[in-house]
């Protein structure tokens, strides 16, 4: 009788299989590692692209804020905050200083109990109330930030940009406070009017938190631009409502009182209309 054989059985020898060796294992890791390194760049790229258009956006909602604000209010910007959180000072774009304190929305009570109530005291509140316009999502994750003044951070953490004290013509004593100018007292469009400070200007936590002793700024190169989504180069707001990206260097030349185009050599910086060089 013949022997009924069984269907489908694989006849191929033991000897043909083949498994994945050791060598195979390590040019397929090696070859992910590869792909890795290659995509992480372009991933923080397109983070730090991510962030920066967060802070364009904040620019541009502060620009709308002062042309709406000056259409309000005969064509004369808001006071600047020139007061090192001096109490008796004028209500200024950012803040009104009371109870002899800048209203901190992150360390100190009341406004820490219901944030809102800090920035209300500003002028542009009322054309910008989403309070996350006021602040760089990188910015807010700087030491002096997440410290509280008594520590050592900063004294106001209302916004991360500060405005230029051209506008109040750069007082010499922040007891002064110095006068709003008109928005038609600035010699070109194209002048600086809010910025990112550089808290590492100097060096490695130099000025720090000084830079945001109040809501106001000197444009120069000690206090410098900020370079949170870039190595050599910030974003500013200007006078005529447009955002520009100014490197590092570029800003600094703007810094040389009397060095600029304009009346007297006054720079997109030093701008101060009453000043006959902008200082």
């Amino acid at each position: 009788m013949k022997k009924k054989r069984t269907p489908f059985v694989c006849d191929v020898a033991r000897g043909d299989e083949r498994a994945f060796t050791l060598l195979d294992l390590m040019v397929v890791i090696a070859t992910l590692a590869i792909l890795a390194a290659l995509m992480l760049p372009a991933l923080g790229r397109s983070d730090d692209h991510g962030t920066r258009m967060v802070c364009l956006n904040n620019l541009r909602q502060m620009g709308m804020a002062a042309n709406m604000y000056v259409a309000d209010n005969r064509d004369y910007f808001p006071y600047a905050n020139w007061d090192g959180g001096n109490g008796g000072s004028p209500a200024g774009w950012l803040y009104t200083v009371t109870s002899g304190l800048i209203p901190n929305p992150v360390d100190n009570s009341p406004w820490k109990a219901n944030p809102i109530t800090a920035w209300r005291t500003g002028l542009w509140f009322q054309y910008v109330q989403n309070t996350k316009a006021y602040l760089c999502p990188v910015d807010i994750e700087s030491k002096t930030y997440t410290t509280p003044p008594a520590s050592g951070g900063r004294e106001e953490k209302l916004s991360t940009y500060v405005m230029n004290g051209a506008v109040v013509g750069f007082p010499g004593s922040i007891s002064t406070y110095g006068t709003p100018c008109k928005i038609t007292d600035a010699w070109s469009p194209a002048c600086y009017l809010l910025w990112e400070p550089d808290e590492n200007s100097v060096g490695l936590g130099n000025p720090g938190a000084f830079d945001y002793n109040d809501g106001a700024d000197f444009p120069n190169t000690s206090e410098g631009i900020g370079r949170l989504h870039s190595t050599n180069s910030g974003d500013l707001l200007c006078v005529g409502g447009n955002v520009q990206l100014v490197t590092t260097l570029a800003f600094k030349k703007q810094t040389v009182v009397g060095s600029g185009p304009g009346p007297g050599g006054k720079t997109l910086a030093w701008w101060d209309s009453v000043s006959s060089n902008g200082d």
